[in-house]
């Protein structure tokens, strides 16, 4: 069984972005756990905001849809028919 590529890779960056977009919202309105979300946005181009949780967002769902994709085609190339 082959993969469809773009189904995945969409697949992917709407969980990826949105994971990452829900966490940082929460950690953002609860200030629980501000220490590690503030490590976690210095490694991506981001600040720990409200427009950092949107810039993560674009970030990740870029990301998580390249990722998708790839896994996908590499499925492909290796299943056996």
């Amino acid at each position: 069984m082959k993969l469809n590529k773009l189904a995945l890779a969409y697949a992917a960056a709407i969980f990826d972005g949105g994971l990452v977009f829900l966490a940082m919202i929460y950690f953002l309105l609860s200030g629980k756990a501000s220490v590690a979300m503030a490590r976690v946005a210095a490694i991506h181009f981001a600040p720990y905001s409200f427009l950092g949780a949107i810039l993560m967002l674009i970030e990740h769902v870029i990301a998580g849809f390249i990722l998708g994709w790839v896994f996908a085609w590499l499925y492909n190339k290796f299943v056996k028919e």
